[in-house]
């Protein structure tokens, strides 16, 4: 009789060894799915931040007269900063092309054209508005989420058209 208890002891034993393995191989299954997911969306959202922040810290590092400028470069709106190293004038154009925040640092009336600049991150649109003193940033993640964010340069900006 002590045998049949030992044997029904152990298989009790196993079985529950069993259910939590297969209960924790479960577990770790569906927390490496949250996870993927929770990284996923804040990745997005760090994508849009980090444009709109490079963006508004751009704009406040060119804040001076005549140094910010709203345009359109490449069919798309831009955001141009100018800026005078040892007599030479030096602009800096944002905006978005092929998927891309883009950068061009270049001699102003270089001539160069969007495809000149540098991709700076992945950025499938960029819209750049203005409403008296403010300038109203709109960018547009690689999975279609938008955000927006609003800077007001202390020196004013220019609205340039076409450039």
């Amino acid at each position: 009789m002590d045998r049949e208890h030992s044997g029904l002891r152990s298989a009790a034993v196993l079985a529950l060894c069993g259910l939590f393995a297969v209960l924790a191989v479960g577990l770790a299954l569906l927390s490496s799915g949250v996870y993927r997911t929770a990284a996923g969306a804040s990745n997005e959202n760090d994508t849009r931040r980090t444009a709109l922040s490079y963006l508004i810290n751009q704009v406040r590092r060119a804040d001076r007269t005549g140094g910010v400028a709203v345009e359109t470069f490449g069919g798309g709106d831009a955001l141009a900063l100018t800026e005078t190293v040892e007599g030479t004038d030096y602009v800096t154009i944002l905006y978005c092309l092929d998927g891309q925040l883009m950068e061009l640092y270049a001699e102003a009336g270089s001539g160069l054209g969007p495809a000149d600049g540098l991709a700076v991150l992945a950025l499938e649109d960029l819209s750049v508005e203005t409403d008296g003193a403010i300038i109203t940033f709109t960018v547009t993640a690689p999975d279609g989420t938008v955000s927006t964010a609003s800077v007001s340069p202390r020196c004013g900006y220019e609205e340039v058209g076409e450039l």
